[in-house]
Order: structure tokens, then C-alpha cells, then sequence
């Protein structure tokens, strides 16, 4: 029977500075001093933890970035990078992030189609990346990467690997965006069963499914989860930041987030990144569109007919 929990508070990660820049031509659109301006209006949007610097993506200007907001938000926020575990100087790598980010997550991917393709090489180099780190004293976590392209039981085996070698927290990437909420639940109640670890749960949209997986990896016992401004992100995206914190509030469930700065938010990476919204899309969309009620029996008595009040996102007095 599946059990769902329903947790007082989740953590929200913003990985609008990571992800969203994976779109093509994105990096050229957002200039660092839009980056900057957007992890500010994400700050004041009450997101406390930011996944900025990740493998690809390790140069001076994510370092740059990360580094500025620890410094101007100092004690308030986690920055987190991450680092693939079989980087050629995974020591290099880490001394990289020195002063930038709090916890860096060690990527694995999972599946044999990407090296190193041995599920024991793939344990031995995880396990040798988690003990630098001990080392060296940083707070490190396992990421797996595929976690939905391997069997089950290699995936627990590793988390439970990880657990002993000292990871912090279960990072679940369903990379390739091919999970349903059922999976989700299965596959993050087994992790959380199995190691005891807390888990972070990162999810791609090429199914439109993200907003949904997400929410199941709550119920199943996820504490963090990734998100992104409008859901953008590579290929088709990540869970919409602004749609989940709705649905999390609607479910009683705490994030921090506030609602209603999320439509201007939503409007400025819209306008940056180029990609216009749709008039009818979900919490952020055009207010006359998405609040109007047209069916005389909807106009009779639309608290009937809401999912949820519209001034939580207008602004407007309650």
C-alpha cells in the first residue's frame, strides 16, 4: 500500500542559474548582470538554497556567481555545486569551489551507457570522490544521474554505498525526464528506506510530468526539490518553480516561498530568456485568462470552480 507522507515543510532548490541555462542560446540572452539581478529576486522570493555551479559548467562565471551570493547572503542560504566523481583531478575541481558553494554533490550516472560503464567502477570512484572530500573537509553528496536507466537494486545498492562512505544527502536526478509519479514514489521511498539519508529530487518535463513526479517524491519522503523559474531547463525543461510552490501551499505543506512575487519573477525571465509564456499557463499566466470565469454557473459562484484563491499570486487582500 503506498504510504504518503505529508510533511510540514520542503525545501524548494532553485536551479533557475543552472538549468535554465542549458537552453540553447540562453547564456548568450542572460547576461551576469541578469544572473545576478534574478538570484537577488530569487532571494527576496524566499528560495534559501541554490544549485549553481555543475559539471559542464565549472567556470569563473557560475564560480563567480555562487561565490557572490554566499558573500551577500552569508549564513543565510546553501550554494551547492557539483562535480562528476571521475573527473581527471577531482582535487582541482573541489579546490575550485573553495569559498563559493557549501556542499558539493558528487555526479554518477548510472546508466552502462555513460562512463564508466562497470557498476563496480562506478561504485569504486564514487566512494574514492566521497572519501576526498571527507579529506579535505567538505560536505559532500551522491548524485546519481539515469537514476531511472539502471535496475533498482543497483540504485539502492549505491545509495547504501554512499550512506557508508560518508554522503551527506541522496541526490536523484531522473534525467531523462521518463518517470511517472508512481515510479517517483516507489523509487524515492526505497532510497530513503534503504540508506536513511535524506533525498533531493531532480526532474526533467520531456513527458510533462515534472510538476506531478515531484510532488510524489514528496509524499514518498523527498525534503528538497529542484525546480526552476517558468520550468525552464534543458531539452523540455525542469518542474516549474511557480507551480509547485502553489500545489505544495494547496497541499498544506510549507516552502517558504512567496507567492505573490512569482508573477513578476516569472515575467522578467520570460522577457530575458525570450521565451514569451502562455496566456493560459498555470499560476503565471494572464490573470484576465486564468482567473476569469465565462460558464454562467462558474460566474454564479466561483469559489465553487478554484482551485485555489487567486489573490494567494495576485497580491490582492484576503
Amino acid at each position: 500500500m503506498m504510504r504518503i507522507q505529508t510533511p510540514a515543510k520542503v525545501v524548494i532548490r532553485d536551479s533557475t542559474l543552472r538549468e535554465g541555462l542549458d537552453m540553447p542560446g540562453m547564456e548568450r540572452r542572460l547576461s551576469l548582470a541578469d544572473r545576478w539581478r534574478i538570484a537577488q529576486d530569487l532571494y527576496g522570493l524566499g528560495i534559501r538554497e541554490f544549485d549553481i555551479v555543475h559539471p559542464g559548467r565549472v567556470g569563473p562565471a557560475a564560480i563567480g556567481l555562487a561565490r557572490r551570493i554566499k558573500e551577500r547572503y552569508a549564513g543565510s542560504v546553501v550554494v551547492h555545486g557539483a562535480l562528476y566523481a571521475d573527473e581527471p583531478d577531482l582535487r582541482s575541481g573541489l579546490e575550485s569551489l573553495d569559498g563559493a558553494v557549501d556542499e558539493v554533490d558528487f555526479v554518477m550516472p548510472l546508466t552502462t551507457l555513460r562512463t564508466p560503464r562497470s557498476p563496480r567502477a562506478k561504485e569504486r570512484i564514487l566512494l574514492r570522490a566521497l572519501a576526498l572530500a571527507r579529506q579535505l573537509g567538505r560536505r559532500a553528496n551522491a548524485g546519481f544521474a539515469n537514476s531511472t536507466q539502471t535496475s533498482r537494486g543497483f540504485l539502492l545498492h549505491m545509495c547504501r554505498r554512499a550512506a557508508a562512505g560518508g554522503a551527506g544527502m541522496i541526490v536523484l536526478y531522473d534525467s531523462i525526464g521518463r518517470s511517472d509519479p508512481l515510479e517517483t514514489f516507489t523509487a524515492v521511498r526505497g532510497v530513503r528506506e534503504a540508506c536513511g539519508l535524506p533525498v533531493l529530487y531532480h526532474c526533467h518535463n520531456d513527458l510533462g510530468l515534472a510538476a506531478a513526479n515531484s510532488l510524489f517524491a514528496v509524499y514518498a519522503g523527498a525534503r528538497v526539490i529542484d525546480a526552476t523559474i517558468n520550468g525552464i531547463g534543458d531539452r523540455a525543461g525542469n518542474a516549474p518553480l511557480e507551480q509547485l510552490a502553489v500545489i505544495l501551499r494547496v497541499k498544506g505543506i510549507a516552502t517558504g516561498i512567496r507567492l505573490d512575487k512569482l508573477k513578476a519573477l516569472s515575467d522578467l525571465i520570460a522577457r530575458k530568456a525570450g521565451l514569451p509564456l502562455a496566456r493560459y499557463q498555470p499560476i503565471v499566466g494572464d490573470p484576465r485568462v486564468i482567473f476569469t470565469h465565462v460558464s454562467p454557473k462558474h460566474k454564479a459562484c466561483p469559489r465553487a470552480f478554484a482551485a485555489y484563491d487567486p489573490r494567494l499570486v495576485t497580491g490582492g487582500p484576503r
